[in-house]
């Protein structure tokens, strides 16, 4: 269950096996999202290492950070005007070091838990694209003025 094709994991060339959904990168060092039996981590493989750097209850929304986390490193336009804020309808959670968002879309809930700080904008970012389909995100992340496209601004 991700997002409605094209998605990100049938692309043709996208290494994929029973664990991983998919994986892009070089050789070196390489970016997935993985199946852990109850959700996804974005993780990141480097020289045998593997770093989890954000967990997440639904498939669609990990496809959805992966394009707000490329865009992010290829576009620094604002997002926010200030400091960074969740959207209405989503519920952020702070338990000591844990911090995750949750929201509900169709009855199903979806949560989102970072497990790095450096990976917290990404994730309220992600909120703010959580209804948009793949081809909406890679226009927003894309654009001049994405905080203004989704309303963060």
């Amino acid at each position: 269950m991700g997002n409605e094709p094209p998605d990100l994991s049938s692309i043709p060339g996208i290494k994929r096996d029973e664990r991983i959904v998919f994986e892009y990168g070089t050789p070196e060092t390489a970016f997935r999202i993985a199946s852990d039996g109850s959700g996804y981590k974005f993780e990141i493989r480097d020289k045998g290492s593997i770093w989890p750097l954000a967990w997440f209850s639904c498939l669609a929304d990990a496809e959805r950070y992966v394009l707000v986390r490329e865009g992010e490193a290829r576009n620094d336009a604002p997002w926010f005007d200030g400091k960074a804020m969740t959207p209405a309808g989503v519920d952020l959670i702070e338990d000591n070091s844990d911090r995750e968002l949750r929201w509900h879309i169709d009855g199903e809930e979806h949560i989102v838990r970072t497990l790095f700080d450096i990976e917290w904008s990404l994730v309220y970012r992600l909120a703010w694209v959580r209804e948009r389909s793949l081809a909406e995100v890679i226009e927003i992340v894309s654009g001049s003025s994405p905080g203004t496209q989704v309303g963060s601004i």
